[in-house]
């Protein structure tokens, strides 16, 4: 009887310990949150306009800001870096709800995800440049996935056909930022697929400074490309990325 009971207890052990081995292990729990996303930001708005709302609440622990881009056009959503999880939450709540020129801001912790994020590969002085020589600087994500934010214009609305080199004489009145870090100055971005059949093309350039930036902005925006050869065929805007 006893042997009977030790074979038995011997059984429902080993299927115990089976059963625990089999058992998936608990998932490590998710990271807080160390950003907080904004909503129905002014597509207008800057990082410092995002900076004084941040100031007006009291949202102190702040270190960053920057802007979400979709091809290098604001999305109306804005990324803040917190300088620790603990004040994710408080961050959250005390700009929610403020009030952005005439637009009623919704935020909530969050981090950028796959989607919203650049591609590791742009990021780093070799990913830049990788992304440089394969045409892959997308303006998706935060910043648009580039940097030197406020010294980046994209240019629309020049000819299909140009090349950078073209585009580069054209602007030879202004002051580039010149290829430190094997960087191009000048890269043409490459067309949605939907809108393979085009006439027009963009153009990613890299100024000097945040100034030649906007100087170069102001003489160009809303000009036409060569009026006195095309007339108003190739109207050309432009903007600051920030």
């Amino acid at each position: 009887m006893a042997s009977s009971a030790l074979r038995w207890g011997s059984k429902a052990t080993s299927q115990v310990v089976r059963q625990l081995r089999e058992r998936p292990r608990d998932a490590a729990p998710p990271p807080e949150p160390t950003h907080v996303l904004l909503s129905n930001v002014p597509r207008t708005a800057t990082p410092a306009d995002i900076r004084r709302l941040c100031a007006k609440h009291k949202a102190v622990h702040v270190s960053r800001v920057a802007i979400d881009y979709h091809r290098f056009t604001p999305t109306g959503r804005a990324w803040l870096t917190i300088t620790s999880p603990n004040f994710a939450q408080n961050t959250a709540k005390s700009l929610n709800r403020s009030m952005l020129g005439a637009s009623t801001i919704a935020s909530h912790p969050a981090d950028p995800s796959a989607k919203t994020r650049p591609p590791f590969r742009t990021r780093g002085t070799k990913g830049r440049l990788e992304a440089a020589e394969r045409g892959l600087v997308m303006g998706m994500g935060p910043d648009g996935g580039v940097s030197n934010q406020g010294r980046n214009v994209v240019i629309y609305g020049m000819p299909g056909k140009m090349t950078p080199e073209s585009l580069r004489e054209y602007l030879k009145s202004f002051k580039l930022a010149g290829s430190e870090g094997g960087q191009k100055e000048i890269i043409k971005l490459e067309v949605p697929e939907v809108q393979r059949v085009t006439f027009i093309s963009r153009y990613f350039v890299r100024t000097s400074s945040i100034s030649e930036a906007h100087r170069l902005v102001r003489r160009v925006h809303m000009t036409f490309f060569q009026s006195d050869i095309h007339g108003t065929r190739y109207p050309i805007r432009a903007q600051v990325l920030y």
